[in-house]
Order: C-alpha cells, then structure tokens, then sequence
C-alpha cells in the first residue's frame, strides 16, 4: 500500500498556487498563423540507425540519424538528424535527481543557454505543454516550454520540447530545440527507450505504476516494486515524481525514492529514503537497527540528524501494509491498526495507521485509512492490488489510479 503521507511535504507545498492542472495550457486559437503552421511540422521515413551503448546497457536500433555517444563525466549524450533544422538532443544518465527535477532542470538550462547563444534577452516563458504516461513499466514525463527572445521588433520564438523516462537502468532524457515535430520527437525518444537490454535487469514479483490526478489531470506518478534475495528478505522501492504548475511561466518539480528491506512476514529491516525538489536536496534520511534501538541518521535541510527513538518495537514496511490488509480481509474484524517510519510526517515518532473495511464497491473490497492527519478511501481488487484510491489532505484531494500493474504484491 502507498504511503499517502509520504505525499504530504510535496502536494500541500506546491497545490497553493494551482489553479487549473490541463496537458495543454495554450491552444491554437492563441498563436498566430505562422506559429500553427510551423507547429504542424513532421518528419517522414526516417532511417533506423544501430544504437549500442554498452555502459547502460542499450543494444537496438533508434529512429533518426544518431550520433555515436560521447561520454561526458559519468553521462553519456547522443544527437539525432530528424530532417530538420536543429537536432534533437539525447542524454543517457546513471547518476541523476530524479524524472521530474531532471527533466525541468535541463529544459530550464537549454532555454537560457539559447537565450545566452543568440545574445537575446529571454523576454517571456509560458509553460505550453505537460503530460505524463507509461511505456509498459517505464513512466515518462513530457514537459514543453514556448519562449520569447529580445524587444517586441526583434523578437523571436521559440518551442523547448522535453521528455525523460526513467527505468532500472538509469534516466534517459531528450531534448529538441524546434517548433513542430512534435510525434517525431516523441516517436524517436520512445525508440531510444525501447532500445534498452532489460536482460539484466532484477526482476520483481510486484510492480505497480500508479498515476496521481489533481484536478482531473495527471500530474504524477508513484511507483511500488517489491524483490526478494537469497536469503528472502524483500526489496522495497518506492519512487514518486510530480511536475505541478505554479503559474503560467513555472512548474514545480519534485522527486522522492524511499529504499527499504523487509523480513518476509513484513516487519521492515531498514529503510532510506530521500526527496529533491527544484533541485535543491530537502531531505535525506534513514533508519535501522543495530543493536537494540532503531537509529535515524541523515540531514534534513541541510542540518544534520543522528538519534535514537524512544520507540522500540517493530515497524510495518511497504510490503507488510499488503499483508495487514490481506489480514484485516481474511478476518472477522472491520479495523486494525500498526506503525510505520515515515520520513515526512515525524521521523522521531512511529506514525500509526488504522485500517478500516468499508464493504464492497462495485465487486471490489473497500477500504479506508487514517495516517496522521490524512484519510484515504480505496478499492482494491482479489490480490490486494489498488484499483482507485482518493486521498484527503484538509482542503487538498487527489486521485490515485492504476498505470501498470505486474505480479501480485502478497505473492512471494
């Protein structure tokens, strides 16, 4: 089960400013004639060229003409000829902040340098576009930024289109500098994502990609994958990614990544977990325990943190929620309650959650929660695999729904 309150930090900061949440923020009646036209651009019958970077690893074909990949520090970059008048640019990472900052940092860098190479003040930014959707397992953020450069008799415009994916090889990020080609620039980043040799990867008994609406819209996701090792203990990583409006000009990015271990019957080993937002490191925290007292060690703000907790008892992991509910299910009972460590409400206390059964909803067992000061209702299906779930913060909802779902989360 998600932890809505992980959430909290990140939606109750960025929903202040939010007005309306749309893929499309500027429609064709709002652009000039010549901008349309340009916009309706496309590239046909590309060549498919071989694509090998061992490093990543990625062995296939892309679509477009790519450049051999030059490696820069501990990334590699990549160009690609689509026809038209400036490439698209393409960079693979193993070491990044995250899907959201990633994306929005470098779309906000490669605007002023444009602006910095044409020796043009950026006179105005408007966010143009926002999406967000999965390749199979892999989630995908697109991210368009329309731009003006220098005073009102030598402006000139501009469109940044942006996409990153990330996967369990590392971030792969594109970017195009041009008005149009907007399917072909899509087209040829989801060829250089499905390039990617998966072979290697560790395969999980449970991985879930779900979205998370605002407002009737995406705005990001939360993803859960469970693994066991040798010995059967469990893997859990948990990532969220959220790119939010501000305003008309600014998006918010946040990105989150709790990494835990956890004994088969759900009691949690350890965990560390931390969040990135606009770029800046806003926590970084873990805990475990050995010896006789769980220890959190981390910083949060900057500020160191090194403590002991008061509290001494077991806590529940990501993958032990699962099995509570299953529990709660299986029996007579219409409540439970157990704890668990959470960074982001009181890292200093075990923040408890009560679990109630709500009957059925349209065939599907339902459920609620309080975490703090946070009430979810949810559904979930046979394998206690999330079908819908609303989540109440005061004033603020949001919507949890299904993107990618693979294996069974109780399952081992």
């Amino acid at each position: 089960m998600m932890k809505p309150s992980s959430l909290f930090c990140l939606l109750t900061a960025l929903f202040i400013s939010i007005s309306v949440v749309a893929k499309d923020y500027v429609t064709s009646e709002q652009l000039p004639e010549w901008f349309s036209l340009s916009l309706a651009r496309e590239s046909n019958e590309l060549p498919q060229t071989p694509l090998s970077l061992q490093s990543f690893p990625i062995n296939a074909k892309g679509l477009g003409s790519w450049s051999e990949p030059q490696q820069v520090e501990d990334y590699w970059y990549f160009t690609v000829d689509i026809g038209s008048e400036t490439p698209i640019e393409c960079w693979a990472f193993k070491d990044y902040d995250g899907l959201a900052n990633s994306l929005v940092n470098m779309m906000n860098y490669a605007v002023t340098n444009v602006s910095q190479e044409q020796g043009k003040t950026l006179e105005s930014r408007y966010n143009f576009s926002l999406d967000i959707s999965t390749l199979e397992r892999v989630p995908v953020f697109s991210y368009e930024i329309l731009y003006n450069l220098g005073e009102s008799s030598e402006r000139a415009s501009g469109l940044m289109k942006g996409l990153s994916a990330e996967s369990p090889n590392g971030l792969q990020v594109c970017l195009h500098n041009e008005i149009g080609y907007r399917k072909t620039f899509k087209d040829v980043f989801i060829s250089f994502v499905n390039a990617l040799d998966r072979a290697a990867d560790i395969q999980p008994f449970y991985f879930a990609i779900n979205g998370m609406k605002m407002q009737g819209e995406l705005v990001g996701i939360v993803s859960e994958k469970f693994s066991k090792d040798a010995d059967g203990d469990i893997e859990i990583i948990e990532t969220t990614s959220l790119i939010l409006p501000v305003d008309a000009n600014t998006v918010s990015a946040s990105d989150s990544q709790v990494r835990s271990w956890s004994y088969a019957d759900g009691t949690l080993i350890n965990t560390y977990s931390y969040t990135v937002e606009n770029g800046e490191l806003s926590s970084s925290l873990g805990i475990s325990k050995p010896e006789e007292k769980w220890v959190i060690e981390g910083e949060v703000q900057g500020k160191a943190v090194n403590s002991e907790l008061a509290f001494n008892d077991a806590f529940v992991s990501n993958f032990g929620a699962y099995l509570e509910m299953q529990r709660l299910a299986n029996s007579e009972n219409n409540s439970l309650s157990y704890n668990m460590w959470n960074a982001d409400t009181d890292p200093t206390q075990p923040t408890r959650t009560i679990l109630h059964k709500r009957g059925q909803k349209d065939g599907l067992l339902a459920l609620s929660a309080e975490i703090e000061n946070i009430e979810v209702e949810y559904s979930v299906d046979e394998e206690f695999v999330l079908q819908e779930a609303q989540i109440n913060m005061g004033p603020v909802k949001f919507f949890m729904t299904p993107l990618y779902v693979f294996g069974n989360p109780t399952n081992l």
